[in-house]
């Protein structure tokens, strides 16, 4: 993302007539939920902008952007479920506010359930898959040099490895049509459908749509991240932004977006964690040595990268699956405090 993607994100927060009127106006109205979820987001901005200005990997490959994007989405369920408990205007008097709460516990909240528990699965996936890894490792270790019976069997290993990864991940994830793939494109499309009319229901409409959708892109970029096959787009926010939340996350869309573009046009073809990356190609290398039967000095070098990747990629995985755990609970919290509202109405 180019740094000036914060200033563009900054200029469209303000209306047209304060830039060409020379007269003093006031400043638009900005709800509570706007007011605490725009820095949230703006910090992922920044991030994005010191990332992308600098070399290396893009920063939807980045750990910490990762870990980042989905402790913003937690906050969002969090902000939304306390301006909902603050909110006087908000007390479901009316068959729209029930309706639409109605809508958002049947639709996106059940939606995003699900997308935590596919992203759970995948992170569990690649577990298994880097044990699998080492299984094989552990077929070559301490032989000098290894048996043709060892290299067969790590060459199968491998082998069922990768293609077990490779099918659980396409039908829990993000490419080739995975349910976690086919349940944020729904829930964009609804989230972009949605009108409000009333100022108690455009405030309502506010919080639950902004909740939704900024969880719903911290689950999309982590599920590009972790996919072994995802060279879809990402998803764009069709609606005008109309508040500095929106305009923010409209942003980081666009730059999510044009590093996806910029990592296919430099023939690099996946966005994919950094350590998942690397991990992949140490097995693939490890595969071609062992059919070339090269020299076991040359296998052993091999052996101990890969059993560092192996290592390196469990580890991530932990503040990963904490931090998609952390969101579910933010999700179930804000459900129980919608159900709520609806038994007092």
């Amino acid at each position: 993302m180019k740094p000036s993607a914060l200033l563009r994100s900054i200029s469209c927060r303000i209306p047209g007539r304060l830039l060409s009127s020379p007269a003093v106006a006031p400043l638009p109205y900005r709800t509570r939920f706007d007011q605490l979820v725009t820095p949230e987001l703006e910090t992922l901005l920044i991030q994005g902008a010191d990332h992308g200005s600098g070399s290396g990997s893009g920063f939807m490959t980045s750990l910490t952007f990762l870990v980042d994007a989905l402790s913003a989405s937690a906050a969002a369920q969090k902000i939304a479920r306390e301006c909902l408990a603050k909110n006087n205007v908000i007390r479901c008097s009316g068959d729209i506010e029930r309706s639409e709460i109605d809508e958002y516990l049947g639709e996106d909240n059940a939606q995003l359930l699900d997308a935590c528990r596919d992203l759970s699965e995948i992170v569990e996936v690649i577990r298994s898959y880097s044990r699998s890894l080492q299984v094989a490792l552990h077929s070559l270790h301490g032989l000098s040099p290894p048996t043709t019976a060892s290299l067969a069997r790590a060459l199968h290993v491998l082998d069922s490895s990768d293609q077990l990864a490779m099918e659980t991940n396409m039908k829990r994830g993000s490419g080739g049509g995975g349910l976690l793939s086919r349940r944020l494109s729904q829930l964009n499309n609804n989230n972009n459908n949605k009108k409000s009319s009333s100022a108690a229901d455009h405030e309502l409409s506010e919080i639950l749509g902004g909740s939704s959708s900024i969880a719903s892109t911290a689950c999309q970029i982590l599920g590009v991240a972790l996919s072994f096959k995802s060279k879809g787009g990402f998803p764009t926010v069709q609606s005008r932004p109309t508040s500095s939340w929106s305009c923010s996350l409209h942003e980081l869309h666009k730059g999510l977006e044009e590093e996806m573009k910029k990592t296919r046009k430099s023939g690099g073809g996946l966005v994919m964690l950094t350590e998942l990356r690397e991990t992949i190609m140490a097995a693939q290398q490890l595969r071609i040595q062992i059919k070339n039967h090269n020299k076991h000095n040359e296998l052993g070098v091999i052996v101990e990268e890969l059993k560092r990747r192996c290592e390196a990629l469990e580890e991530i995985m932990r503040p990963l699956d904490e931090k998609v755990d952390d969101l579910y609970r933010n999700l179930i919290s804000l459900r129980m405090a919608l159900l709520g509202i609806l038994s007092q109405a």
